[in-house]
């Protein structure tokens, strides 16, 4: 099977990951998609995530009914730093005999040498990535050519992916500003009942 890991805060998951998703379930012909939300995130600032339990519910309710996708807490159980490494180490161990990928935002890929044990990562997995505001599909192909250095696979769409930040739309739940568009309505429903970003 073709499996892809898709980690994030998901802060709160939102559309557009998962039309990132489906986007290389069709192109790919990825077989599943695991959600992980992490932990602690090393390189961004976490003084506004909420709990990694509401972030995990929240994947729930917002991929229920997706065949081809579920979420998995073991960033979450294992606390600490959230290394893509180490996720990708325990599920080669899960899924021996399966082909495994990794998808992330633009961002992430161009910043991937920063990456704990960035080579690791490269030599275990083929990454998934599009384009978005301000890192056009250019930009990505002439980074992943300087990648194929570390003996990197990688899958870039050529299509736009909708630039949505879960920053954005946490500023519009704290300003009570319609977010229908840009969340499951479950979800916004648990962020009501929680009372979270607020």
């Amino acid at each position: 099977m073709k499996i892809a890991i898709f980690g994030g805060s998901f802060n709160p998951i939102h559309n557009a990951h998962i039309k990132l998703a489906q986007r290389f379930v069709d192109e790919v012909l990825l077989d599943k998609v695991v959600f992980v939300p992490t932990h602690i995130t090393p390189l961004k600032n976490n003084s506004s995530i909420v709990s990694s339990e509401h972030r995990f519910n929240m994947c729930k309710l917002a991929l229920n009914g997706y065949d081809n996708f579920s979420v998995s807490d073991v960033e979450i159980k294992r606390e600490g730093t959230s290394y893509s490494s180490d996720t990708i180490a325990y599920f080669k161990k899960l899924y021996p005999n399966d082909e495994l990928f990794f998808i992330m935002g633009a961002d992430m890929f161009l910043t991937l040498e920063k990456w704990h044990e960035f080579e690791y990562i490269f030599s275990n997995v083929t990454i998934l990535t599009a384009p978005r505001d301000g890192c056009d599909y250019k930009d990505l192909m002439e980074k992943y050519d300087y990648y194929k250095r570390y003996n990197c696979n990688a899958y870039i769409t050529k299509e736009y992916i909708e630039d949505l930040s879960s920053t954005f739309i946490r500023d519009m739940i704290l300003e009570n500003t319609d977010v229908n568009a840009y969340l499951n309505y479950d979800v916004i429903t648990y962020i009501k009942e929680q009372g979270l970003y607020r």
